[in-house]
């Protein structure tokens, strides 16, 4: 029985396997760059990793989740249900404040209406007053003020819902997969967050040399454009009167308990310290950072 082979089909058939080999290789390209590692030869500098001398257990922080976060090598150093999903409360708007300094020009000038509506906390807005996007920044992130928020939503030019969906956007962009928000005060108990996601969202927030700043920043008085309508700020993280802290945000709602990210410079290194749902936020939060100072450093 002879077997004869169409040319064509041959032709076909090789194209076909050579496709393959192909898309095989573009696969294995694409999983190395997915896990790629840093370099360790050469002239690369030693990476160091945090660790603890003690156990988690003697950190004495009373909160259903926390997380110390080291930016630089991206790892944990300690934490407690650091996963799991709980609402963020006004930690909300640390995202916020990243989508307005993404899609507004700080000096743009914005008109307070319906401000009555609002609920929680409040910067002391004005109806009919007309407030630059800087001085909201300023009356978002200290008193935390939900006005501020709604004010900023309100006017974005697609629309208070589109300005939410630019914030879990946002999330997804920066691969905060346990994170989703649904107003950008964070009163509703309804959004979701993790401590790990929290504390990453914190660190590539910092990076905005305005946003940490504003973090930063103990008290402020701002004004409307007319210099007529006074706002004295005063933040609400306590812990900002001591050395090392330079912010992040404050969380409170009955369901969420007590909210607190934090910001630490310890011997030139910076820190990330998250506490979710804590009756005592900053005492949780200063026990955390009192065992720091026993962290040691391993170079690798």
């Amino acid at each position: 029985m002879r077997v004869q082979f169409n040319r064509s089909h041959l032709i076909l058939s090789f194209g076909l396997l050579n496709l393959l080999i192909l898309s095989f290789l573009i696969y294995l390209l694409l999983i190395t760059w997915e896990n790629r590692v840093l370099p360790i030869g050469g002239e690369s500098k030693p990476i160091s990793l945090a660790f603890f001398d003690k156990n988690i257990e003697d950190l004495h922080v009373n909160s259903k989740s926390f997380i110390i976060y080291d930016p630089r090598t991206r790892s944990r150093i300690a934490g407690k249900n650091e996963d799991l999903r709980f609402s963020p409360a006004s930690a909300v708007k640390i995202m916020t404040a990243l989508v307005v300094l993404d899609e507004y020009p700080q000096d743009e000038a914005l008109i307070v209406s319906n401000i009555k509506d609002v609920k929680g906390s409040k910067m002391g807005l004005e109806d009919g007053e007309v407030i630059t996007v800087k001085n909201l920044l300023y009356g978002l992130m200290l008193p935390s003020g939900n006005d501020a928020a709604f004010v900023l939503s309100q006017n974005y030019p697609a629309g208070p819902d589109e300005f939410i969906e630019r914030m879990n956007e946002k999330a997804m962009e920066l691969k905060l997969k346990n994170t989703k928000f649904i107003d950008p005060s964070g009163y509703s108990d309804d959004n979701y967050t993790t401590a790990y996601d929290l504390a990453r969202l914190a660190a590539y927030s910092l990076k905005n040399k305005y946003f940490a700043q504003i973090v930063s920043t103990k008290t402020a008085t701002v004004y409307d454009v007319s210099k007529k309508i006074e706002h004295k700020l005063v933040n609400l993280n306590e812990l900002l009167s001591r050395d090392g802290v330079v912010g992040v945000k404050t969380g409170f709602t009955e369901e969420a308990g007590g909210v607190l990210v934090s910001s630490l410079i310890q011997e030139g290194k910076l820190y990330i310290i998250v506490v979710l749902n804590s009756p005592d936020r900053f005492q949780a939060t200063n026990n955390i950072i009192d065992a720091i100072k026993n962290l040691n450093l391993i170079s690798y």
